[in-house]
């Protein structure tokens, strides 16, 4: 692990053995510093190499995309130029509707005036068969009183023919006094029946003109009624058509409102049309850009495999470098106090199991860490991570940026406690254990706590 932290100085007047040991100490910094570079290189390596394969991957799905953008565009203008077509038939009917309804609601105006004139005529003549039934049933009462006027005449001469009857008789009883009388009461009978006769005729030419008139009051009222009846449908008639010119106008009002709304709407389609062929224009333009973009990120993943096999080279390097470093460092694991590492890892799980680090908080862990840096002089640092790598804390400041690939940080992550071999601190240039654990929220891992532990 690589930190900065303040530097002991070195003994100007060293022995032989101190002299190796502090070239083997440079050395073991320049390892330690190569393979923190090559894990910081293969980091980014890994993730640009991911980040190429996302954006590769979503770069050709947006090249699907746009192909389909531009033909789903493509067409859709081209169902846009028939829909603009049904428009134009739609303009062209709606406009031969709208002058059919005009000249329809024309004529209808002229059919209702007409209309309105017949009623008229049938009111009147209505009116005038009232008029003439009322004079009809007068004529029919004055011929009853002539036929009552008629009957009383007879009735007069009927008795008048008795007393002249009566008055013969007497005349003749009266011998030659009474041939006066008797001539006059013959002329009185003669006219008597004279008057009988003339008056039957009367009452039987009354009769005839009694029953013409009642047929021909019969006749009136029954034309009445077809007049009234007639009178009435037209009336119907009226209201229909002009319940129909009501509709027919509004009828008229719609269709004229639809023309210049298909109008509207095709001049809409117009311009839709147009900023569909500008779509459609840029929608080719992005796919030749997105084809442009392909071939760039094809070779920017050449270049990122270039990248991982010189990392990959440079690791192999830096690892049989530490592994002739490390030939020195097995002879001193036999003086690690196995005691100390155990308390170590006691007070760092002490630490866990108070559950103040769970926040993942920075300055909660500054205050904790610190703490146990300061109690312990044992730790010559300390620090803690979160899963992705990245450091919440440390003291001293952590020269890496990530430690996802480092055995120590792989091990705890993984839900183990994990101790290392002692090797040559980069910093101190003396002999270190690193210890490490997970930070637990229950059962769950959510990051890594560290340490550095001296070795004399």
């Amino acid at each position: 692990m690589l930190f900065l932290k303040r530097k002991e100085e070195l003994n100007n007047h060293s022995s032989p053995e101190e002299a190796s040991r502090d070239i083997d100490g440079q050395i073991q910094v320049a390892v330690d510093q190569l393979k923190g570079i090559v894990e910081q290189v293969n980091i980014a390596s890994i993730d640009l190499e991911e980040t190429s394969s996302s954006s590769k991957d979503k770069i050709s799905s947006l090249l699907d995309h746009s192909m389909q953008t531009a033909d789903n565009t493509h067409q859709v203008a081209i169902k846009m130029s028939e829909i603009e077509s049904s428009a134009l038939h739609i303009s062209a009917f709606s406009q031969e509707i709208l002058s059919n309804s005009q000249t329809s609601n024309e004529e209808l105006v002229i059919s209702v005036e007409s209309f309105q004139s017949l009623q008229s005529k049938f009111d009147a003549l209505k009116q005038s068969h009232h008029l003439l039934l009322q004079q009809m049933n007068q004529l029919v009462n004055n011929s009853k009183n002539i036929h009552d006027i008629v009957h009383t005449i007879g009735s007069i001469s009927q008795k008048t023919r008795i007393l002249a009857l009566n008055a013969s008789i007497e005349a003749a009883r009266a011998g030659d006094h009474g041939k006066g009388f008797a001539v006059v009461a013959n002329e009185v009978g003669n006219l008597a029946n004279q008057t009988s006769i003339a008056v039957e005729q009367t009452r039987e030419n009354l009769d005839l003109i009694l029953t013409g008139i009642n047929s021909s009051t019969d006749m009136v009222v029954t034309e009445t009624k077809q007049i009234e009846e007639g009178s009435t449908e037209l009336q119907e008639i009226l209201k229909s058509m002009q319940s129909f010119k009501s509709r027919l106008v509004s009828i008229t009002s719609m269709v004229s409102e639809s023309t210049e709304s298909v109008d509207g709407q095709r001049e809409s389609i117009q311009e839709i049309s147009k900023i569909l062929q500008e779509i459609s224009q840029l929608a080719h333009e992005n796919k030749e850009h997105v084809y442009q973009v392909t071939n760039d990120l094809d070779k920017q993943h050449e270049n990122v495999e270039e990248i991982r096999s010189i990392s990959h080279a440079l690791n192999t390097t830096s690892e049989e470098l530490q592994s002739l470093i490390h030939k020195d460092a097995v002879l001193m694991n036999s003086n690690i106090d196995l005691t100390l590492v155990e308390n170590s890892k006691e007070i760092l799980l002490k630490t866990i199991r108070a559950n103040e680090l769970i926040s993942l908080n920075a300055e909660v862990h500054q205050m904790q860490l610190d703490t146990i840096l300061t109690a312990n002089i044992q730790f010559e640092a300390i620090w803690s991570n979160r899963l992705d790598g990245s450091f919440i804390y440390s003291n001293p400041t952590a020269a890496l940026v990530n430690a996802k690939l480092r055995p120590w940080f792989i091990e705890a992550s993984g839900g183990k406690t994990f101790t290392s071999d002692v090797y040559i601190s980069a910093l101190t240039k003396k002999a270190c254990i690193t210890l490490s654990m997970p930070i637990l929220d229950g059962n769950k891992i959510i990051g890594v706590l560290g340490a550095d532990l001296a070795v004399s």
